[in-house]
């Protein structure tokens, strides 16, 4: 195979992504309360990694990429069904941590199974052989994604990106 350079990987990866969401929107516009591109799924699915340790706000805005004030309108309206919770640090009562609540995992969990649901109809429409090239490739995808994280966080780095848009 011949080599390609940066920018026509580059290309060729915003055309898969294009085409990616193209096919999320078509099959998930009203599978759920929160859309998988909303700021409310990427706040509750990236808070599920603070499961057992409470964040900051600002911490957690800053690997959101989004601003502090955006963050709170997100946690009012999330704390408001009880998906989530906040607390002040003892010592400093400035200092807000933010986390998951139960009700939340099993809200957030009832949305990926009807992400999940969706995806397997998707899926149905593709010969095994297809099938399993999207298997080889999310996994690698998803394993490149993750060493580009722990770099970026070797580098002092943020390594989440700008949540998807509403």
């Amino acid at each position: 195979m011949a080599e390609m350079n940066d920018l026509t990987i580059a290309r060729k990866f915003l055309d898969f992504m294009v085409d990616y969401y193209a096919l999320m929107r078509r099959h998930l516009v009203d599978a759920n309360e929160y859309r998988m591109h909303s700021h409310g799924f990427s706040t509750l699915y990236a808070l599920r990694a603070y499961r057992n340790s409470p964040v900051t706000m600002t911490q957690f805005a800053n690997e959101m990429g989004i601003t502090k004030q955006q963050l709170t309108k997100l946690v009012n309206d999330l704390e408001e069904k009880e998906y989530v919770v906040r607390s002040h640090n003892k010592e400093n009562r400035r200092q807000v941590y933010i986390s998951i609540t139960d009700r939340g995992i099993q809200h957030l969990e009832k949305m990926l199974g009807g992400i999940v649901h969706e995806i397997l109809t998707t899926l149905s429409d593709f010969p095994e052989d297809d099938k399993q090239k999207i298997a080889e490739c999310s996994e690698i995808l998803s394993d490149l994604m993750r060493r580009d994280a722990e770099r970026c966080l070797e580098r002092g780095v943020t390594p989440s990106p700008a949540p998807l848009g509403d």
